[in-house]
């Protein structure tokens, strides 16, 4: 496979209190150094969950994503409101949230049971949380390299519409998805322009941000005024495309990219060595909140081994 395997150093905590009202942000705390996955008390059946990835919306959409050993997706937050969660049921407590797929693509090799004789859950292996305070979006990427998303649609962000039609040709069957949907479109045209898998994903308030695993190309969709998709003319919005303003090409001198981020209206693309490639858009916070930010991202690939730890 071309995507690094996660080796996790860290455990999560979480108090969820007495009622749905009383939801407290996870506490990542270190753990052994030998230990291979984070914990979480997940109070919705009384058992404590080991889960091997955790992603959390940092630009205000306060929802988390987790998977466990068994390729589960587990989401929750302060609201389930435009579907960020990619369920139903009490937002507040830790649940699964199923890929079902119809394709038999999908079941093969997946490990989940199947319904009806077609229908198969597919099994997870990264997730990403995104959105602001009145979006959010989730995306999950599975083991047969995938990438399915759920909630806020407004601005094209789950990039559920086909390139060839452009920003004017994209349509809606809802501005919000409650179930997680997988995103043909990305795959379709990521496998005509380099035939490559997906190697990162980032989330920022209104788009997604993709990284191909030849760590040259990089794919962007939703909202795009403020330069952030990386395209000419910064559409307003945009289905998914290629990212000239991102990629790595001969014209810009781009070198390999290792990881991908998204912070409000700004992407920005790492080096293996987790240093600032190349930054496209803008964004609204302090120069102090947006080195937290970003620092938060580098971390997180360091964490998922797309990128080299520091020598210091």
């Amino acid at each position: 496979s071309d995507l690094p395997t996660r080796t996790a150093n860290m455990s999560v905590s979480h108090d969820h209190g007495a009622r749905d009202s009383a939801f407290t942000r996870p506490v990542l705390q270190k753990s052994n150094e030998n230990s291979k996955s984070r914990t979480i008390a997940a109070s919705s059946d009384g058992r404590r969950r080991a889960f091997t990835h955790v992603a959390a919306a940092e630009d205000g959409a306060g929802h988390f994503a987790a998977i466990d050993r068994e390729g589960t997706v587990y989401t929750w937050g302060r609201t389930s409101s435009l579907g960020r969660l990619g369920r139903g049921g009490r937002a507040r407590i830790p649940a699964p949230a199923l890929l079902v797929s119809n394709d038999r693509r999908d079941s093969a090799g997946s490990g989940g049971p199947e319904v009806g004789g077609s229908v198969a859950t597919v099994r997870a292996i990264r997730a990403f949380a995104g959105g602001n305070d009145e979006s959010g979006h989730t995306a999950v990427l599975d083991e047969n390299g995938s990438l399915w998303l759920a909630g806020c649609d407004r601005w094209q962000q789950l990039g559920l519409g086909s390139s060839e039609g452009g920003a004017s040709g994209y349509t809606w069957k809802a501005l919000w998805q409650e179930r997680f949907v997988k995103n043909d479109h990305l795959r379709d045209l990521m496998s005509r322009r380099c035939g490559a898998a997906i190697r990162d994903v980032a989330l920022g308030s209104d788009h997604t941000v993709v990284l191909s695993s030849n760590m040259r190309d990089v794919y962007t969709f939703g909202k795009g005024g403020e330069g952030q998709l990386g395209l000419s003319g910064k559409p307003f919005v945009s289905a998914p495309a290629w990212s000239a303003g991102l990629s790595s090409t001969q014209r810009n001198s781009g070198g390999n990219i290792a990881a991908v981020c998204a912070i409000q209206h700004r992407s920005l693309t790492l080096g293996e060595d987790g240093k600032v490639l190349r930054k496209v858009g803008k964004c609204r916070m302090s120069a102090d909140g947006m080195m937290d930010a970003l620092k938060a991202c580098q971390e997180q690939s360091k964490r998922d081994g797309l990128v080299k730890p520091s020598d210091k």
